[in-house]
């Protein structure tokens, strides 16, 4: 019981040697990453490529999400919310953000998606509020994108594909909303504020900053996800073809209604068509 109040109550102080390491290694990472999702966004067979309306969603939603984000949410949400007790472990201020995040999701479905949002926002953010690193802290917002992209790249397009069930968008939705908050969460305590900004946490500090993140990110973007695709038929009436109980083969639930095909011309008769 002594270790264990001991190991929660220990900073972690690395050398400024290993600080680098890291956070170098996590520019290095962010970089592969981006190279393997533009790769499936750009050449992949998989995905369609980006159009401009995919570029211009994009460019909404990152708005959407800054407003929210510094605005919203961090001036009169979270304060009214923190006061609720658990409130800030379960991240309840981020449920609209995972909400506008899934909507976009839903809306492009392609890889890229998620990153490229993400950092439209972070750098709206350091344009209106300043940083004290400029693109050095780039990296905060690339690694809440960057995880997941590489899911979304891993499901080969499963992710709000054909045939995508109600409980797959659930678990897709979990699975995003965790890799978005669990490593942004772990690596800036671990290594962006101490290398940056030379503030360290504990052990224990790391761990509920991390599961918390995890946890509260995850159960929103699930609750989001298929609340996130109506919006996204709204939004894109081309994504609304509802899905077709057959015993054939999948139909793509977001394809387009096939038109209607015409009738034997006037004058004919079924024999002469």
């Amino acid at each position: 019981m002594g270790t264990a109040m001991v190991l929660s109550n220990h900073t972690i102080r690395l050398s400024a040697a290993w600080n680098a390491f890291w956070y170098w290694g996590v520019w290095a990472f962010c970089i592969i990453g981006i190279g393997i999702v533009g790769w499936a966004a750009l050449r992949s067979k998989r995905w369609a490529r980006w159009t401009t309306q995919d570029i211009l969603i994009v460019a909404a939603l990152g708005v959407l999400l800054e407003v929210y984000d510094n605005i919203i949410g961090d001036q009169f949400l979270k304060p009214l919310l923190d006061v609720i007790p658990g409130a800030d472990l379960l991240q309840l201020h981020d449920l609209p953000y995972m909400f506008l995040l899934m909507v976009g999701v839903a809306l492009i479905r392609k890889a890229g998606c998620v990153t490229a949002m993400v950092f439209v926002n972070f750098l709206l953010a350091q344009l209106l509020f300043g940083s004290g690193h400029g693109a050095l802290d780039w990296t905060d917002g690339l690694t809440q994108g960057i995880f997941c992209d590489l899911y979304i790249v891993a499901r080969r397009g499963r992710v709000y594909g054909p045939g995508a069930t109600r409980w797959s968008m659930i678990v897709d939705g979990l699975m995003i909303g965790l890799l978005r908050g669990a490593p942004n969460a772990f690596l800036t305590d671990w290594t962006f504020d101490p290398y940056l900004n030379s503030i360290y946490y504990t052990l224990y500090q790391m761990w509920v900053d991390t599961w918390s993140n995890a946890l509260g990110n995850g159960v929103e973007a699930a609750i989001s996800a298929t609340l996130a695709l109506r919006v996204a038929r709204s939004v894109v009436p081309s994504l609304g073809a509802g899905r077709r109980k057959t015993a054939g083969p999948a139909v793509d639930p977001f394809a387009e209604e096939p038109e209607p095909s015409a009738g034997p011309a006037a004058g004919q008769t079924a024999g002469e068509a």
